[in-house]
């Protein structure tokens, strides 16, 4: 099973991003389904390291406060689009103090910064891109309508499918 912890983004938000990117960026879609910040990626585990990792996770979040976040621009990030979040110290406690518990139980990820952000698409389809569609152009201070309380992290199953992920919950922690 492929796994993930995340923030997602809240249902009226996903809404607004769909209205919001629609017709200005330089893909034809965003999947606004699937928005979410990734805390932690495990990539495929089996059945006991699921339930290790859901036991984990519960103690983990449990008593987490909720904080706000703040997202600040557009970016294209090697072949995805990117909305990057503003520096967030709570954000990145959360992220930091999961991934300790995960690797004190022997789990390991990758040896790099904690970069948060909300992937929007991806750029390996050119045929279907705008090139008239300038990330540059887009108008960033529109994102802030965008900002919302984290109020719940989340421990996700990750589906592959031929165009895109399909996300299920399978464990929810809600935050203070």
């Amino acid at each position: 099973m492929r796994i993930f912890t995340a923030i997602p983004l809240p249902e009226e938000k996903r809404k607004l991003a769909g209205e919001i990117f629609r017709g200005r960026l330089p893909v034809a879609y965003v999947n606004t389904a699937n928005l979410h910040i990734t805390l932690n990626f495990f990539g495929e585990l089996g059945d006991d390291e699921v339930e290790k990792v859901k036991k984990i996770f519960s103690e983990a979040v449990h008593g987490q406060k909720s904080f706000d976040i703040e997202f600040d621009k557009i970016i294209k990030f090697h072949q995805q689009i990117h909305m990057t979040v503003k520096p967030n110290k709570p954000l990145n406690r959360i992220q930091s103090e999961l991934e300790q518990k995960f690797q004190e139980t022997g789990f390991n990820f990758q040896d790099r910064a904690y970069y948060p952000h909300v992937k929007l698409a991806n750029l390996h389809m050119d045929h279907v891109m705008n090139p008239e569609r300038k990330l540059e152009n887009f108008p960033n201070t529109e994102l802030k309508q965008l900002n919302f309380i984290a109020s719940k992290v989340v421990l996700y199953e990750s589906k592959l499918l031929l165009h895109h992920a399909h996300h299920t919950p399978i464990l929810e922690q809600k935050l203070l």
